[in-house]
């Protein structure tokens, strides 16, 4: 099976002359803390792992393998430590001069969003008839500041409940389900009203049956965060990333209709756009004894998904590179959507 090097980013403030290797699982994943810079906010992290592509090599670092590493030296240290971007995965081709890389450019772009008059009014109307709302409002504004999934689904769950209310719940034995009595009267306890969210989720998405609310989402999605029953992999923060943002999109429904404020689209604009460019490259290697060249054209790549325009920075590129000798990283490209593929003929 092939051997891949996934490259990632963790933030952190930690420090160390020297790098730090760490034999886990039949694996060595170093961080790179002697390269760190002192003013930069995170330490580079690589592991060398068999995968069937690169796309795999990713899932294997970030799921099971890294995080678990950087949950036992955060909780030593005291100090964060997140995993964020994946810039580069090198492929293990010793002995060939030709290299290939997947090279992730990422480009975080300030959000400007122009104020309307509209807008301004129906802030007036809120205010003057939302009272009985505000803690909802409070628990929404907090959802669209948060980047984690995790903090986004806590708190659009917040507002969510906030909205439905609680309700008297019949205590049922666990073996027979039948509606516990003492005394001649019920035994109840108060709880947010499952039925009111359910209401509220179905007007949104009326193709949502009733068992698949009280399963996947009541159930599964909200106890498995608040009771903390998932390791937060890769996969399952997406599948979250996507209940949370069909109750986002839940409450807004609910809260125009309680506030009269008509039907329409509500967009959810945080402080900045992330955007990551996909780039498949090769280039001739000065070092083919090396398992993992590490000679790839950085400096080009970063300059690409940095430009203003990456399409037009692109094609300045390879018109770099195709007037160039056969050193030069590559000689002719294609791209497809969502990927810039780069390669030789």
């Amino acid at each position: 099976m092939p051997r891949y090097l996934p490259v990632f980013k963790v933030e952190t403030c930690l420090a160390n002359e020297q790098d730090l290797t760490v034999d886990f699982e039949g694996h060595r994943p170093s961080f790179l803390f002697s390269k760190k810079i002192p003013e930069e906010k995170y330490v580079i992290a690589q592991v060398d792992l068999e995968a069937a592509d690169n796309r795999e090599a990713w899932r294997k670092a970030a799921s099971g393998l890294l995080p678990p590493i950087l949950d036992a030296l955060s909780f030593a240290t005291g100090t964060p430590l997140l995993l964020r971007d994946c810039e580069l995965v090198l492929k293990d081709e010793v002995g060939c001069d030709a290299r290939h890389a997947l090279y992730v450019g990422h480009r975080h772009v300030p959000s400007l969003a122009q104020l309307r008059a509209p807008e301004i009014e129906e802030m007036k109307k809120i205010l003057a008839d939302g009272e009985g709302l505000r803690l909802p409002l409070s628990w929404h504004r907090y959802a669209l500041d948060r980047q984690l999934v995790l903090e986004q689904f806590i708190f659009n769950w917040l507002a969510f409940e906030a909205l439905a209310g609680d309700t008297d719940v019949p205590t049922r034995c666990p073996t027979c389900h039948e509606e516990v009595k003492h005394c001649g009267r019920e035994i109840s306890h108060r709880s947010s009203s499952k039925v009111a969210a359910r209401e509220i989720f179905q007007a949104a998405h009326p193709e949502t049956s009733d068992q698949e609310f009280n399963s996947q989402i009541w159930n599964k999605a909200r106890n498995y965060v608040f009771h903390g029953r998932r390791y937060p992999e890769p996969k399952y923060l997406l599948e979250l990333l996507k209940h949370s943002q069909g109750i986002h999109v839940a409450i807004d429904r609910r809260m125009d209709e309680v506030l009269g404020l008509g039907d329409r689209v509500r967009p959810h604009r945080g402080y900045e756009t992330w955007n990551r460019l996909f780039i498949f490259v090769q280039w001739t290697t000065q070092n083919p004894s090396d398992h993992f060249a590490t000679d790839w054209p950085r400096a080009r790549l970063v300059g690409i998904h940095l430009a203003k325009k990456p399409r037009k920075h692109f094609l300045h590129l390879l018109q770099f590179l195709e007037s160039g000798t056969r050193n030069e990283p590559v000689i002719s490209a294609r791209r497809t959507l969502p990927f810039f593929v780069v390669s030789r003929p």
